[in-house]
């Protein structure tokens, strides 16, 4: 009998990790429920994976029937279509952005981001996703997933990786799950058949070959035991826990599994530590999802389960065109409504080939008589193509010999209909002539560019989802950052043009104690010395990052496109041009270029462009030191201009005091003066004050003698 329960029965069982019959039984109803919904929607994939890409596929049994033994030609135009689709994706690769939200740092998402890239890079990340796009470009859906290995054999340390899953059609996610990328999914399953020899070797101590001899005629097995093969499944599920979280006096936010370990050191730090106590300020509990994974056959576990160490299951699904019809997911690729022009085209170009090869064949009309004893030359002239045939002549017939009849009129529909199909296949997937390089009717650039860019867009929603899907790549791999790289090790980062660069990460280093208050330092009042703490640096399991993603051209792509700008530039002169040039030797991919690059950066260098500087630069000269000569010589001239300049603003001002004082004994001044820059104030015999100046008061006429 089938696998039969409610929904909390199953739960039950499940959310039980001891193993047990009635738990297997529940997973292979979750299996047998999650395959049921896709079985449609992977049979059709399969078949339109098959017609794109497997010789002798593109012809329906209608018309194999039709053709009969007549020779059924492929021209697949389809599969150079989806690699235009493809390769534009590849040329326009999605890049993973990390952006630092809330406390994150940014120095550390720029640390994320190369971690990421380097990460890419160690597990040809491109291949996974090349891989998938494939997929979901032909069919519909493709998949790869993230996971990690260990970084050697000799240490404990793990990377992360991003692999391809060879053949998509063998995920299978939570039928429940909702979201696009089936983030929500509580379950899923990655299965593959085993044969048995195989198995009994990979697997020695499982318990289920016994049952092989058998059969398993058991319903309840069907599909996971046969007398050849066997399926396993690596089984991934979500369980619901509940977990308690302090948050400190210090601000942050810790698991209190992790904080109750340390919390009474962390509440009495010793004081040579620099540290501030930290208590506990609040208490929460709060739910979230463990993930665990195992690999299973259909009754027993047969390695794990494990914890995995992120919140995500890491299978990163693709999709290519896809829409919800009645509440339930249905997508397709580029292949589901090409196929009946493709197909059609098929058979009017073989038909077409057919008509051409029997034009030169034109009937011969003859009587038994003439070709008697003459049978198998006559019946190989088709084949050998023969310079004459024998006869016999027959004087019953119309001049006695053999006459070719006109050949028939070549129909001119053939052609038509060879030329509309092809039309037809443009139609469908919105690719025409000129996304394909070739002429069309377009004369001039702009329209040339016209077309070309709605083609782009007629398959954009293509390289969108799969942007889509490495944004959701990114996420995973965000997640997962802070649980493997958690201690101090040595990690490789890239920039954006593949530069390395190695960075210790979660290194403890002390750090000054800073005053909140005054920004400033705090200072041991006992032995006058700046407070110090211990940090890690580089600290990889704080903060919080967003994961967005860009997509331009590739680096390789983007280094040619710089490369001939530069060549461009170079042949401007002035400073620019050496730029240029300098621009030049440095993206071109030539071996020993980078030591001439070099050199030329420090003669540019040393002429005063500004160049960022590296370690190691020197900077350019500064000007030479002036001639000592020449230096005391301007100084004398200086000093005797000021000398000869304050003599003459003295006698100015010894003039401008005897004028003052001749107009107060009411002596005019003498014709022409003109009062220098430094004339005292004019001196004023009446008026109220500051009505003309400062009062100054006449000098007072001496007393008469007395009689």
């Amino acid at each position: 009998m089938p696998d039969t329960y409610t929904k909390d029965e199953l739960e039950t069982e499940l959310d039980s990790e001891k193993p047990s019959e009635d738990r297997y039984r529940a997973i292979r109803k979750r299996f047998e429920d999650a395959s049921g919904a896709v079985k449609t929607l992977y049979d059709n994939a399969r078949d339109d994976f098959r017609f794109a890409w497997v010789d002798g596929c593109q012809w329906d049994a209608n018309l194999t029937q039709l053709r009969g033994d007549r020779p059924r030609y492929e021209f697949n135009r389809l599969r150079q279509l989806i690699k235009q689709v493809l390769n534009d994706n590849r040329q326009n690769t999605p890049t993973i952005k990390v952006r630092a939200v809330e406390d994150g740092d940014i120095e550390l998402a720029d640390i994320r981001q190369g971690l990421i890239r380097n990460i890419e890079q160690q597990s040809n990340a491109d291949q996974a996703y090349d891989w998938g796009a494939t997929y979901s470009i032909t069919s519909g859906f493709g998949c790869w997933r993230v996971a990690t290995e260990y970084s050697d054999d000799d240490t404990f340390d793990q990377n992360i990786v991003i692999k391809r899953i060879e053949n998509p059609f063998s995920v299978y996610f939570d039928p429940a799950a909702k979201e696009y990328n089936r983030s929500d999914s509580r379950y899923a399953f990655v299965v593959q058949s085993i044969p048995k020899a195989v198995f009994k070797e990979k697997y020695p101590d499982a318990e289920c070959p016994s049952n092989f001899d058998g059969g398993m005629d058991n319903h309840a097995y069907t599909g996971w035991y046969n007398n050849d093969e066997v399926r396993v499944a690596e089984y991934w599920q979500k369980h619901r826990d509940t977990k308690r979280i302090y948050r400190l006096s210090d601000g942050s936010v810790v698991d209190a599994k992790g904080f109750d370990k340390i919390a009474e050191i962390a509440a009495n730090p010793p004081p040579e530590s620099g540290q501030k106590p930290i208590t506990i300020e609040a208490t929460r509990e709060v739910e979230y999802d463990r993930i665990t994974y195992e690999i299973v056959s259909g009754d027993e576990t047969l390695e794990g389960p494990w914890d995995w160490a992120g919140k995500y299951i890491p299978l990163i699904p693709c999709w290519g065109d896809i829409v919800s019809v009645d509440g339930a997911d249905y997508w397709y690729g580029m292949v589901r409504h090409a196929k009946d022009a493709q197909t059609l085209f098929n058979y009017s170009q073989s038909n077409l080939v057919e008509v051409i090869a029997k034009q030169p064949n034109a009937p011969w009309l003859y009587t038994p008589t003439m070709i008697a004893g003459h049978e198998q030359a006559w019946s190989e002239s088709a084949v050998n193509n023969s310079a004459g045939l024998p006869y016999n002549p027959d004087p019953t017939a119309p001049g006695g010999r053999p006459m070719r009849e006109a050949p028939p009129a070549f129909p001119d529909a053939w052609f038509e209909l060879s030329r509309i199909n092809d039309d037809n296949l443009k139609a469908v997937t919105g690719i025409y002539d000129a996304s394909l390089g070739q002429k069309s009717n377009e004369t001039s650039g702009r329209a040339i560019l016209a077309r070309q860019h709605e083609g782009d867009v007629a398959t954009y929603d293509y390289s969108d989802n799969i942007a889509r899907a490495v944004q959701y790549t990114g996420i995973v791999v965000n997640d997962l950052i802070p649980h493997i790289y958690d201690a101090e090790r040595e990690v490789r980062i890239l920039g954006r043009d593949m530069t390395e660069k190695y960075v210790k990460v979660n290194h403890p280093v002390r750090v000054p104690v800073i005053d909140p208050m005054t920004g400033m330092p705090e200072i041991d009042m006992q032995t006058g010395e700046p407070k110090t703490k211990w940090v890690r640096q580089n600290d990889m399991t704080a903060g919080k990052y967003d994961i967005a993603v860009t997509t331009g051209p590739s680096f390789t792509t983007m280094r040619m496109e710089i490369l001939d700008a530069m060549t461009q530039l170079a042949q401007t002169p002035g400073p620019a041009g050496a730029l240029g040039a300098y621009g030049v030797m440095h993206f071109m991919d030539v071996p020993g270029m980078e030591e001439f690059a070099d050199t030329y950066r420090r003669m540019l260098i040393q002429q005063g462009i500004p160049f960022t500087p590296k370690e190691g630069d020197q900077p350019p000269p500064g000007p030479p030191p002036p001639d000592p000569k020449l230096l005391a010589e301007a100084a004398a001239k200086m000093a005797k201009a000021a000398r000869d300049r304050a003599e003459a603003e003295g006698q100015e001002l010894a003039n401008d005091i005897t004028v003052l004082g001749l107009q107060v004994n009411g002596i005019p001044a003498p014709p022409g003066y003109q009062p220098g820059p430094n004339q005292p104030p004019q001196a004023s015999t009446g008026g109220p004050p500051g009505a003309g100046g400062a009062m100054v008061p006449a000098p007072t006429a001496p007393a008469a003698p007395s009689p």
